[in-house]
């Protein structure tokens, strides 16, 4: 079926029969890639409810990024270069479609750092908040800084000498700025590698308290003495750290010396006593009992206890309960503690 003759009228350089074919072209091309964009949204959206990664979760969110303007006129200007247009105006036109794809992919590239940024925030909940803000600026720029430069190449416009000068002006400033930088760098290693986190207890050489707030320059502690530290991220992680509220438990090491005089059948049955001792209380394990030494102030008999919980108070609860008890068990089987008094001494020892 051939068109009429009044198709091929000419109109702005091109017959209406081409018109008609690039408008309709266009027209099909965006109802096409909408209706896509519907469909994606809502399968995708229902299939990342039922699963637990995140591809599908970040495709949801690059279909929801896609704007409908942007669209239109990326095909619209698609479509007027198959027409017969003079080289100005196809450049135009051309100019026009990567500005707007520039646009698009960073809408896309910013909304997918947000989304990231956000999910891992509330898989993270120690999180700080100055910390996922400035994270998800420097993501973003970079996001926008390359698409730029992209588009720029595309648009005909030379990058190789912006690309220099911005290398040499971020090594000035880099040397300029080294101390802030390793502060950041290291803000994030503690964000992401998470050596500890907020209201963590921790320990750096004699130094302890919990910690309060993580920022991009320092850290900030509260000690058991109430006074606020604040310590340069990058100090910190040069320092051994010891995270306390992640330990398994605290071993006690203790001594109990028994009188001089006391013959070795009752001396025998001491360790047995303590054993019996530690094994009734629930809060506490033995991991051993021994004679260790002998001399003129008495038999020292040396006791190592393990209690699975971390807190210090109540550690020493436990201890107070089980040597209570212990010396109540002496004195049943009339067995002496060393004589003059004063010569109990304990120690607590590392986890």
């Amino acid at each position: 079926m051939t068109a009429p003759d009044w198709m091929y009228r000419s109109l702005f350089g091109n017959s209406l029969h081409d018109w008609t074919v690039a408008a309709g072209s266009a027209l099909v091309a965006i109802a096409a890639i909408l209706v896509l964009r519907s469909v994606v949204v809502q399968r995708l959206s229902a299939l990342a409810a039922r699963t637990e990664t995140l591809v599908d979760d970040a495709l949801v969110e690059l279909a929801r990024s896609v704007r409908r303007t942007f669209v239109v006129v990326i095909v619209l200007c698609v479509a007027g270069l198959w027409l017969d247009f003079s080289p100005r105006v196809h450049d135009l036109l051309r100019a026009a479609a990567i500005v707007v794809a520039v646009l698009q992919g960073a809408r896309s590239g910013t909304r997918l750092v947000s989304w990231w940024l956000e999910h891992y925030s509330q898989r993270h909940g120690d999180l700080d908040r100055t910390t996922l803000t400035a994270l998800g600026i420097a993501a973003k720029v970079v996001v926008w800084v390359t698409l730029l430069l992209i588009g720029a190449e595309n648009l005909g416009f030379e990058t190789k000498g912006l690309l220099t000068g911005l290398g040499i002006g971020g090594i000035a400033l880099a040397l300029a700025l080294q101390n802030i930088f390793a502060d950041l760098f290291a803000a994030l290693s503690i964000v992401l590698d998470k050596p500890f986190i907020v209201g963590d207890t921790i320990g750096v050489d004699d130094f302890e308290g919990a910690v309060e707030h993580i920022g991009l320059k320092s850290t900030r502690v509260t000690s058991i003495n109430g006074e606020q530290v604040v310590f340069a991220n990058t100090d910190l992680l040069k320092s051994r750290v010891r995270n306390l509220s992640r330990r398994q438990g605290r071993r006690l090491v203790f001594t109990v010396s028994i009188d001089p005089a006391t013959k070795s059948g009752p001396l025998a049955q001491v360790p047995q006593i303590m054993a019996d001792v530690v094994g009734a209380e629930p809060r506490a394990a033995l991991r051993r009992c021994h004679l260790v030494g002998a001399g003129v102030r008495g038999f020292d008999i040396e006791t190592a206890i393990l209690i699975p919980h971390p807190e210090y108070n109540q550690a020493l609860d436990v201890r107070q309960a089980i040597l209570l008890e212990f010396y109540s068990r002496l004195e049943r089987e009339d067995i002496a503690l060393a004589r003059p008094p004063g010569v109990f001494a304990s120690r607590a020892g590392p986890v």
